[in-house]
C-alpha cells in the first residue's frame, strides 16, 4: 500500500445540524482519519449507487442453476454467502469511534460527486472489488472498496443519519442511480 492507501479501521456516519450535512469519518489502519462533509444531494446519489452495487455484489456470487454440472458451484456460492453473512452478523456497530486518530486534511472535505469504479482485470480470475469514488471539491477524492460487508454497514449508518437529520429521501432497497451533474454545484 502506498503512503495515500490504507485499510479501513473504522467508519463513522454522523449528522451535523449546524452544517445540515453528514459526516464520514473513516478511520484507517494506520491511525489517521479521512473525513468528507456529505450532503443530502451526495447521500441520495450515494444510496442509489450503493444499492446497485450490492445487488451486483451479491448477483456475482449467485447464478443462476440451469444444469447438475452448476451444482458444485451453486454449493460453493451458497457456503460463500453463509460466510459473508457471519461476517455481516459479526460486524461491531456499538464500540465508540476512536477520535484521537490523525487527520489527513486539516478540515473535512467536500464531496461534489461521487461515482462507483468497477474494475475487471482479465489476467486475473477474479475482478477487484467496485469502489466508491467520492469526488472533493478541492481536487481530491477518497477512494473505498467496497465489500458486502462495507456496503451493508455504510447503508445501515446512512439509514440512522438521515432519519436523525429529518431528510426525507425515501431510501429504499429499489432507489436507483442517480446521476450528478458537478457543474451545478451548491455552496451552503
Amino acid at each position: 500500500m502506498t503512503q495515500n492507501e490504507s485499510a479501513i479501521e473504522q467508519i463513522n456516519l454522523g449528522f451535523n445540524d449546524q452544517e445540515d450535512r453528514l459526516l464520514l469519518k473513516i478511520g484507517l489502519a494506520d491511525k489517521t482519519e479521512v473525513a468528507v462533509w456529505i450532503t443530502r444531494r451526495i447521500c441520495k446519489a450515494m444510496w442509489g449507487l450503493l444499492q446497485n452495487t450490492n445487488s451486483s455484489l451479491v448477483s456475482a456470487i449467485n447464478p443462476i442453476i440451469t444444469t447438475p454440472d452448476n451444482k458444485h458451484q451453486a454449493i460453493e456460492n451458497f457456503e460463500l454467502e453463509v460466510a459473508e453473512q457471519k461476517k455481516i452478523n459479526n460486524m461491531d456497530f456499538k464500540s465508540e469511534y476512536i477520535t484521537s486518530r490523525d487527520t489527513r486534511t486539516d478540515e473535512p472535505m467536500l464531496a461534489i460527486q461521487c461515482v462507483v469504479i468497477s474494475i475487471e482485470n482479465s489476467s486475473v480470475e477474479k475482478s477487484q472489488l467496485p469502489q466508491l469514488e467520492l469526488q472533493c471539491n478541492n481536487g481530491q477524492s477518497v477512494k473505498i472498496a467496497l465489500s458486502n460487508e462495507l456496503v451493508y454497514a455504510v447503508t445501515n449508518m446512512m439509514l440512522l443519519a438521515t432519519r436523525e437529520a429529518g431528510w426525507d429521501l425515501l431510501m429504499t432497497q429499489n432507489t436507483m442511480q442517480i446521476a450528478l451533474n458537478p457543474s451545478q454545484q451548491v455552496l451552503h
